[in-house]
């Protein structure tokens, strides 16, 4: 019996073993354990403006009527108007075009590509500054989304506000699965150079000082399918599983016969 018992701890000893090295795999935050190291110590950068943004601009000043002109309560060709579903507001949205610009009422042609929504705001308010007295200018951004495709809750999300980090971000997905391999995590992030894709290990602390920490607009958050993390895990738990019952159902039927034996004997 007691080699049996002895058996049972060493199971529960390599059970407990597995879920310490399972942890490893997908905790998040881990310094050490040969976990790669980001030290760009890069801090927080304004999105950049590209070709295909929607940039949402409305005047407001003490002539309302002239603020009408530039806010699209008269017919402007150039501008988008969108009534979103979940709002009653109305938008109009000016399109970043393939020459980096936007055509503004009674302005012309503003270069925007590569600017942020503070300096396109400032450069607004110059302009508009020999027409108007008494305004300000709100300028934002309206395509605020990033996207997540793979081993998390796949769809495309809303920025709630300027700074949103990864973990954030996968929070909102609904976190990982557990098959999602966390150390080979992609985004994609298109800015007025390209493309750019940057690839990197989740699970390491000092992606809080990296580019990878905070989601840009229109990001693309990939997170790829581990495979060997799948089988392994899987394999593993139903041997294991199939090796205790076993041994369970051998120390149970050596209980009952011992029992019996010791009765017999007893009588």
């Amino acid at each position: 019996m007691k080699n049996y018992s002895r058996i049972l701890l060493y199971f529960f000893l390599v059970m407990l073993m597995s879920s310490c090295v399972m942890s490893k795999k997908i905790n998040y935050l881990q310094e050490g354990n040969n976990m790669p190291v980001y030290n760009d110590s890069v801090s927080f950068d304004d999105y950049l403006l590209q070709r295909g943004d929607y940039i949402y601009i409305h005047v407001n000043a003490i002539d309302i009527e002239m603020a009408d002109m530039f806010n699209g309560n008269i017919a402007i060709s150039n501008m988008t108007y969108m009534t979103p579903d979940n709002s009653t507001a109305r938008l109009y949205l000016y399109l970043v075009d393939e020459d980096d610009c936007i055509d503004y009422p009674y302005v012309g042609k503003i270069n925007v590509v590569g600017k942020t929504l503070r300096e396109v705001k400032l450069l607004l308010e110059e302009k508009l500054s020999t027409m108007l007295q008494g305004y300000s200018v709100d300028v934002r951004l309206a395509n605020r989304s990033f996207s997540i495709i793979g081993e998390s809750g796949t769809g495309r999300y809303n920025i709630p506000r300027e700074q949103l980090t990864i973990y954030e971000a996968l929070a909102m997905s609904g976190d990982l699965s557990l098959y999602a391999n966390r150390k080979d995590v992609h985004v994609i992030r298109q800015t007025p150079e390209g493309t750019k894709v940057m690839k990197f290990d989740l699970r390491s602390k000092s992606i809080i000082d990296s580019e990878y920490y905070y989601i840009q607009p229109n990001d693309v958050i990939y997170i790829p399918f581990d495979s060997a993390k799948h089988w392994g895990a899987n394999h593993f738990t139903s041997v294991l599983s199939m090796t205790f019952a076993t041994v369970s159902l051998g120390l149970f039927v050596y209980s009952i016969v011992d029992a019996i034996l010791k009765a017999s004997k007893g009588q």
